[in-house]
């Protein structure tokens, strides 16, 4: 009859492993890493839109995106850039955390595949459009609530992008990062039908 070995692991070993499971420093399968203090960093959460992606604070998903050649901010009609295109991203927060959050539009930025490093890309919300179907340019999302809200972004014309949020804790802490991917579709209205004589 066949014998299998026994592997014995030794002191030295064992105690790495339980100093790992149980110790500052130590990755989890996102990567992220655990703090003295209970907090973890340093890991990357991916998602596609449709999907819910559960931060520190809260649950959010992108709902729709939708890309267009002309808009209507509050002095007239736009016409994008050669190149560039108005993005409009329509996104789902709920506060799961136990108090409630100081949040502002800036904590959502926008990248893409060419995108410098040093480009951060923010939004308008309603105080630059005017329009409650934007998000607040800051606000309070209260413990438990839920709010569906729009973010318009001016970039380069492409056909991905993803939208980045860092976990930032008051103290100066930062947490794990969160990527929405987007494929946004493309506004189907004919801008040749829109007067063109208002558009700046």
């Amino acid at each position: 009859m066949k014998k299998h070995k026994q592997y014995a692991i030794g002191p030295l070993l064992l105690t790495v492993i339980i100093s790992c499971l149980f110790m500052m420093g130590c990755s989890g399968k996102d990567g992220s890493k655990k703090a003295e203090d209970g907090r973890r960093y340093d890991g990357t959460f991916e998602a596609e839109m449709g999907e819910n992606a559960e931060t520190t604070f809260f649950d959010i998903s992108v709902d729709q995106a939708q890309k267009t050649d002309i808009f209507q901010f509050n002095d007239g009609l736009y016409q994008a850039d050669s190149g560039k295109t108005y993005l409009e991203v329509t996104m789902t927060i709920k506060n799961i955390y136990e108090k409630d959050l100081p949040m502002s539009i800036t904590d959502f930025t926008l990248d893409y595949e060419g995108n410098p490093e040093d480009s951060i890309i923010t939004g308008y919300g309603k105080t630059d459009l005017q329009n409650d179907d934007y998000m607040e340019n800051i606000f309070t999302l209260k413990k438990g609530q839920s709010i569906t809200k729009k973010v318009l972004f001016t970039v380069e014309d492409k056909e991905d992008y993803t939208l980045r949020y860092r976990e930032y804790y008051e103290d100066g802490f930062h947490g794990n990062l969160f990527l929405i991917h987007i494929k946004p579709k493309k506004d189907s209205s004919d801008p040749a039908s829109k007067e063109k004589e208002s558009v700046k």
